[in-house]
């Protein structure tokens, strides 16, 4: 099934299944995209890209309250800024944590 698009193009057409802000686990789609965001901002902190991935952290928290990925993005920044404060950087750890208050 399609759907055409305010410029005419086609696209396809996906039945809503839930919102976000549903319980871990919840196939919904938007369940699943905020699953991978998260999933993309641990990849790029593995691999020392922390500006991106704490961009991508604050996002999913701000943008998505009361999600599970929400919570774990919040985990991460504090675990992220606990690695600051041990490693000197006292001004950007307390910048996350006032942030996060």
């Amino acid at each position: 099934m399609q759907t055409e698009t305010v410029l005419g193009m086609t696209k396809p057409a996906i039945a809503p299944t839930g919102g976000a802000g549903e319980a871990a686990g919840d196939p919904s789609v938007n369940g699943r995209v905020l699953d991978r965001l998260l999933g993309m901002a641990h990849r790029y902190r593995s691999e020392g890209n922390l500006r991106q991935a704490m961009e991508m952290y604050w996002n999913v928290l701000e943008n998505h309250p009361g999600t599970a990925q929400a919570e774990g993005a919040c985990v991460s920044l504090l675990d992220q800024a606990d690695a600051y404060e041990r490693d000197g950087a006292r001004h950007v750890a307390r910048a996350v944590y006032e942030r996060l208050l």
